[in-house]
């Protein structure tokens, strides 16, 4: 398999789980802030609340991707053992 097909595989893989994820973790997001008190009502309260969002999302994207590309190496690193032997 050549590397542009692994790479779009990988984004596919990688997009697939996002979608997964972050729609139960925006509902739990607004959930969280709104028994913080952040309810969109006013700018301010708006620009909380999307912040918050931005932070969690980086976060879990960050550890997401991390574990995709893992997932992704020890799979290429077996198929290469497998050639070799």
């Amino acid at each position: 398999m050549s590397t542009r097909s692994r790479a779009f595989t990988e984004a596919l893989s990688d997009t697939a789980i996002a979608l997964a994820t972050n729609i139960p973790i925006g509902f739990a997001v607004i959930a969280f802030a709104n028994w913080l008190g952040i309810v969109s009502v006013t700018y301010e309260q708006n620009v909380q609340l999307v912040i918050l969002q931005n932070i969690v999302f980086t976060v879990v994207a960050v550890i997401r991707k991390t574990y995709v590309r893992m997932y992704f190496e020890q799979k290429n690193d077996r198929k290469k053992a497998a050639g070799k032997t």
